[in-house]
């Protein structure tokens, strides 16, 4: 009686693992399968990179610096007006040129860089008293002219760029760069990164600037106890 009774644990025991190896084998299949993915709803906070910045550290930094400049800028002495139909004066929007984004993080940003770009041209069209020169036309002017970003702050380079780029007799007003840098804090294991966002408008007439930036923080844990405090921190 006894026998019968272990044979018969025994014998539920063996179907027992079987299960969980078969289980397990439709896990692992599953999980092979290749990567998962979802849309995410409108509104939703953007995912945190685990290894490097991503849209939660650039995004809001595009965001708040190029507002940040072009409030400051709108207060330039600058005017520009032209006429209507009834011959009343009509405010003109300044020309900007996005010259270069400048990488000199210690991350590689990928493609990233064209979603800054991109980015920043989109915050400055939106406003009301900038417009900004096309892209592909600002690329073309200085592969015509064999000048680098740098060889604009030279006034005869200035001036046969900005000429080939205000067409129509319309000036271009400002020129836009902007530079991405990071300084890294070590405390073992962990780190802390410090990224800025820094974007120069240049006057194409003084070549005086006006500078804004803007700053985001981002911890990496790597050890447990890291791991530990940032959980509470949530």
């Amino acid at each position: 009686m006894n026998t019968s009774k272990t044979e018969n644990r025994q014998q539920t025991m063996r179907i027992l693992r079987r299960f969980i190896c078969f289980g397990f084998i439709i896990l692992l299949i599953c999980g092979c399968r290749g990567t998962q993915a979802r849309l995410m709803r409108s509104g939703e906070s953007d995912n945190v990179g685990s290894d490097r910045a991503g849209a939660e550290v650039y995004n809001p930094m595009v965001r708040e610096a190029v507002g940040k400049l072009l409030a400051r800028a709108a207060g330039e002495p600058i005017q520009q007006v032209t006429f209507n139909n009834s011959m009343m004066p009509v405010p003109l929007k300044r020309k900007v040129c996005f010259i270069s984004l400048e990488n000199a993080s210690v991350e590689e940003l990928g493609d990233f860089k064209e979603h800054i770009k991109t980015a920043i041209l989109e915050k400055v069209s939106e406003s009301d008293q900038f417009e900004i020169v096309s892209d592909r036309a600002v690329t073309a002017g200085l592969r015509t002219l064999s000048l680098r970003p740098d060889d604009l702050f030279i006034e005869e380079n200035m001036r046969m760029f900005t000429g080939a780029m205000g067409r129509g007799g319309t000036p271009v007003d400002y020129l836009l760069f902007a530079k991405i840098t990071s300084g890294t804090t070590e405390i073992n294991r962990d780190m802390q990164r410090d990224y800025k966002l820094s974007l120069e408008l240049v006057n194409t007439q003084t070549f005086t600037q006006i500078i804004e930036s803007m700053p985001m923080r981002k911890e990496y844990n790597r050890s447990v106890k890291g791991k530990i405090e940032n959980w509470f921190k949530k």
